[in-house]
């Protein structure tokens, strides 16, 4: 049985955004993270920023008293990491104690990667402009950033965009699950169209991107500090001497497109795409990862579709085909983006460290095979 949307920190509005400002500053005892964050940029180009990790003192991050101070203090630790490794000539692939021991002990204990991730950068990054106004891509800023400008913070604020835009789908998938187990067709059928209409917005939410990001400046000057780590991984001082490896930030990370394959059950082989997108789960909060490994694990609308009557299953290739649509427009993206700024080299990857062409290909066709129709 799936729970409420809140007890999986669902909001109505926002979706997988909280419901909730973040926080703008933290605690006194944190005040040095709001500095750091503020001068990032600036550190980054005299090349300071390992004078500014050296000190931030001893960090006590069990004393963050909500769930509000944790999340800002992930997302400024995550971002000051990921400015750390990649700023150099070279990346940096020892993250100092006075970093490394805070971010993990708080990352850790949240379920997270100490690394920069969707659920960072996307969801919990932003502050409406105008507070007497509803948040929107058009009424929000950042709130981390690493060298700033209208294309960075576009690229993050339009992705959450595409969340805003998907908060209405999520209590129709929710329906469905429910539905597919006990519900009539004609009731299955309902909400299908209810989340078929409803992708709608989710597309052109993501179609927005082009609007105040330019792919070169993405490509040159974005992507490379929310890249993952390169081999044979980062230490994280105090912490283990065994380097990890963590992959960088992705709109694989989202939980929306994630649920909505877990909707219609998309099989993603595992030894190609369903490995990567299992892996990308564990970057996602907790309680977002709960909602998709539900719908998983729950849902028979795929099942009711190929044993119901012609309206159920045309009703369910319609939602399939809103997913491929999507997936053909973030494969346009990844092409403008990453390939066509690579100078088409083969071995560009997305943000994620993936080979983002072949991965989206197969990611699209995957879906494609999901339909009911076809023969």
């Amino acid at each position: 049985m799936m729970l409420t949307l809140a007890e999986y920190d669902i909001d109505p509005a926002h979706g997988f955004a909280p419901g909730v400002d973040p926080l703008e500053h933290l605690p006194a005892d944190f005040a040095i993270l709001d500095e750091v964050a503020a001068d990032l940029s600036t550190l980054m180009r005299n090349g300071r920023i390992a004078d500014a990790v050296g000190d931030l003192g001893e960090l006590d991050v069990d004393s963050l008293g909500s769930t509000l101070e944790r999340e800002r203090a992930l997302l400024l630790m995550t971002v000051l990491t990921n400015a750390y490794v990649w700023s150099a000539d070279r990346p940096r692939l020892r993250i100092p104690h006075p970093l490394a021991v805070p971010l993990c002990t708080l990352a850790d204990a949240m379920g997270r990667p100490p690394i920069v991730h969707y659920g960072c950068m996307s969801l919990r990054n932003w502050r409406r402009v105008d507070r007497s106004l509803p948040l929107s891509s058009d009424n929000a800023a950042m709130l981390a950033q690493f060298h700033g400008g209208v294309d960075e913070t576009w690229f993050f604020i339009s992705a959450l965009g595409v969340e805003l835009a998907g908060a209405p789908l999520l209590p129709h998938v929710s329906a469905a699950v429910t539905s597919s187990g006990d519900g009539s067709d004609g009731d299955l059928t309902e909400v299908l169209h209810s989340i078929a209409e409803a992708m709608g917005p989710v597309y052109a939410a993501t179609g927005r991107t082009y609007e105040w990001c330019d792919p070169h400046v993405f490509y040159h000057r974005i992507r490379p500090y929310v890249a993952g780590w390169p081999e044979p991984g980062v230490v994280y001082e105090g912490v283990s001497d065994e380097p990890r490896i963590y992959i960088g930030g992705s709109a694989a990370q989202s939980s929306l497109i994630q649920a909505m394959d877990a909707l219609v059950s998309v099989h993603h082989p595992a030894d190609t795409t369903g490995a990567y997108l299992a892996e990308m789960r564990t970057y996602m909060p907790p309680p977002h990862r709960c909602f998709v490994e539900d719908v998983t694990a729950q849902s028979r609308v795929r099942e009711r579709a190929l044993v119901g009557g012609a309206g159920l299953a045309a009703a369910f290739d319609d939602v399939v085909h809103q997913i491929e649509r999507f997936r053909g427009l973030h494969m346009r993206l990844a092409h403008d983006y990453i390939a066509v700024p690579s100078g088409m080299d083969a071995n560009a990857k997305g943000t994620g460290g993936t080979d983002f062409g072949e991965f989206l290909r197969q990611t699209r066709a995957d879906t494609t095979r999901t339909r009911v129709g076809q023969d």
